[in-house]
């Protein structure tokens, strides 16, 4: 970003003014951008949907009653509301503002501090996810009037300040201290989806900036500021809070916390195995005394926060621990030497620090000639500043390969000429040491695997109809070309071997509900399951790009962020639809005949026309749309001498107008034989 490099050179604390002006001058001169990650496409969400803006600082304290406005769009006719997190979540009253809400949120005084999410469904569909903060320091509101040194806004500490950065301007609070208390002041800003990226400055009684007591990009926390002091003596004193680049606006909200309370970095270890209690400590500044925190993961955890508590008792911010299904292991100092390795089995994690001077830390793992195994090192990819060189070497301390600090990623592919010992060193690249230095080493052999990608994380299924979730991308790994079942509750799907969907051409995955379902909201993953070498694997479907947007291009969103999918049930449609065959069969070069049959409500009459959602590959449709009073249409399929053969499906949507608006119902799914050419 040019505010990183503009740091290098120009005090953005000290020399605001000429600070702003040199952004200007370099982002207009700027015409390469540094390489990043092409996001995923995301498929258009229906106009009809409720949208949600309400600001990311939102949120209540444990065993608290908490009613509040929401804003957005499309709000009327909201049937439900529904969070991450044991909560239950009502609409107070309807709405006739479409922009506005009003809510309530009954927290259980169990609930785990940290960041969660919630929608709002209505009549039409569902909501994107908006954070909702759940936190034990007394909250304040932000107050006008206090974007200036000379009338700061007086804080009774511990709290949590509620506030939103205004452009040009810093916030400033007052607070007192007494002798020898040690405070821990962050924001939280890009951790909970605000557009903020915030700078933390602590002032004297007179405004007098403190030398050293300043915050900005705190490692591992997303660009927020977070520092700690032990104040020497008694007195108040002032902090300011503001964006870097002197950003604002309704999107720049931010949580400034103020209290006794640890300031952990990341959780150490970083993963945890599933189903396996563990022990979870902290590492960062200060960490090395906390208590450690049993966690134990369940079958759908992607991962777990783990809450450090000091001597105060007041809970510091939550840290992620990643879930694994293999062996998690934590480093065994000494390892400085080859002699002193730690073995790590393959599949296999070890969470580590470079905690000394010139630390290098080697590990080893049993080859087999001829696997290849990926030796993976990552920090920056779970919000940690390590930067890590990575060597391989044989058992003689020969270097057979080593990372390049140019290319993304820590990660080297090694296959074993001859089975024995392997050995890995890993360095600091840049020489840093300390609590910060955390990262994550994993080796793994190379096999057969997938992922899927959602191009929505939204559907709206009526009474006793259907609702369809796109899934843009399979991605196959390592030679896999298997089929994949989809599972949502109890609606099924298997994406056929080979298969490979498109943002352009996307699998629909059809959803069902039962007659009757009164309209609501239900929060699920959508999980794709695979044999690969005689065993079931598993995984979450992925919408991380969905998930990033949501959060306001956070980096690193949590990952059940990027696995949560709302679905709506809304009322019954006027019109159900039904596709028949005389015989679904079909042979490669040939046509399909068949039937669309239209069930309606009295007060519909409508025509319906007709598109096609999913289709076999390379097959093409005709339709007739059920003409006004008519309850059905001829429908054809052609598919082409280079067809695939075997089971498809086909998965057709239908508008009409009902009430002045377009109400569209999806077909149930209609699954076909394709054979070959001449085969009976």
């Amino acid at each position: 970003m040019p505010s990183r490099i503009l740091k290098a050179f120009v005090n953005p604390r000290t020399e605001p003014t000429m600070y702003r002006f040199a952004l200007l001058a370099l982002c207009s001169h700027i015409s390469v951008a540094l390489s990043q990650p092409k996001a995923a496409p995301v498929l258009s969400v229906p106009a009809n949907y409720p949208s949600l803006t309400t600001p990311a600082n939102l949120g209540s304290a444990p065993g608290s009653t908490f009613e509040t406005i929401i804003t957005g769009t499309n709000l009327t006719n909201a049937t439900a509301i529904a969070a991450s997190f044991s909560c239950k979540a009502s609409i107070v009253e309807p709405t006739k503002d479409p922009t506005k809400l009003k809510v309530k949120f009954e927290i259980p005084a169990n609930a785990a501090i940290g960041m969660h999410s919630f929608r709002v469904a209505t009549e039409a569909g569902v909501s994107n996810l908006r954070p909702f903060i759940v936190d034990t320091l007394p909250i304040i509101a932000e107050k006008e009037g206090n974007n200036n040194k000379e009338t700061p806004q007086g804080v009774k500490i511990p709290c949590a300040i509620l506030g939103v950065a205004n452009a040009e301007v810093g916030d400033y609070y007052k607070f007192k201290v007494s002798a020898g208390q040690t405070l821990t002041l962050e924001s939280l800003g890009r951790r909970i989806g605000s557009l903020i990226d915030p700078v933390l400055i602590l002032y004297d009684a007179k405004g007098n900036e403190l030398p050293n007591l300043w915050a900005d990009d705190t490692p591992g926390l997303q660009t927020d500021a977070r520092f700690t002091h032990t104040f020497p003596t008694a007195g108040e004193f002032i902090v300011e809070i503001r964006d870097t680049t002197y950003r604002g606006g309704a999107d720049y909200t931010y949580r400034l916390r103020i209290g006794e309370f640890p300031a952990a970095t990341c959780a150490f270890p970083l993963a945890i195995e599933r189903g396996k209690k563990t022990d979870v400590g902290f590492a960062g500044p200060g960490s090395e005394a906390l208590a450690k925190v049993p966690l134990t993961a369940d079958a759908d955890a992607r991962a777990l926060s783990a809450i450090p508590v000091g001597k105060s008792g007041i809970p510091g911010w939550p840290v992620p621990v990643r879930v694994s299904d293999t062996t998690e292991l934590v480093e065994q100092e000494p390892n400085n030497t080859a002699m002193q390795a730690n073995a790590i089995p393959v599949p296999g994690g070890i969470s580590a620090k470079f905690g000394e001077k010139n630390d290098v830390d080697y590990y080893k793992f049993i080859g087999k000639k001829g696997q290849k195994v990926i030796v993976q090192a990552q920090s920056f990819e779970l919000n940690l500043q390590t930067e890590v060189y990575l060597r391989i070497l044989d058992a003689q301390g020969k270097e057979l390969m080593k990372s390049n600090p140019q290319t993304a990623g820590v990660q080297l592919e090694y296959t074993p000429t001859a089975d024995g010992d392997v050995f890995i060193a890993c360095e600091q690249a840049s020489y840093a040491f300390g609590p910060n230095e955390v990262y994550y080493l994993s080796v793994n052999p190379l096999i057969p695997d997938f992922n899927v990608t959602l191009g929505s994380d939204r559907a709206d299924i009526p009474a006793g109809g259907i609702g369809v979730i796109p899934i843009t991308a399979v991605n196959r790994l390592n030679g896999f070309t298997g089929p994949i079942e989809l599972n949502f509750g109890e609606s099924k799907m298997t994406i056929p071997a080979n298969a490979a969907p498109t943002p352009a051409a996307p699998f629909w995955f059809p959803i069902t509900a039962e007659n009757g379902e009164k309209p609501g909201l239900i929060i699920g993953k959508v999980r794709a399951t695979a044999k690969i070498n005689g065993k079931d694997v598993t995984h979450f479907a992925d919408n991380l790009d969905i998930a990033k947007a949501a959060l306001g291009s956070m980096p690193n969103p949590p990952v059940e962020f990027s696995s949560s999918v709302g679905v709506a049930l809304t009322p019954a449609a006027p019109f159900a639809l039904e596709i028949s065959f005389d015989k679904p069969e079909v042979a490669k070069g040939g046509t399909l005949k068949g039937t669309i049959k239209a069930t309606r409500t009295k007060d519909f009459d409508g025509d319906i026309t007709f598109a096609a959602l999913s289709l076999p590959a390379t097959v093409t449709a005709k339709f007739s749309p059920v003409a006004k009073g008519k309850d059905e249409a001829a429908v054809e399929f052609t598919f082409p001498a280079g067809a695939a053969t075997g089971l498809g499906m086909i998965l057709l949507k239908g508008t009409g107008k009902s009430n002045g608006k377009d109400v569209s119902v999806i077909a149930q799914p209609a699954t076909i034989t394709v054979k070959e050419s001449g085969k009976k």
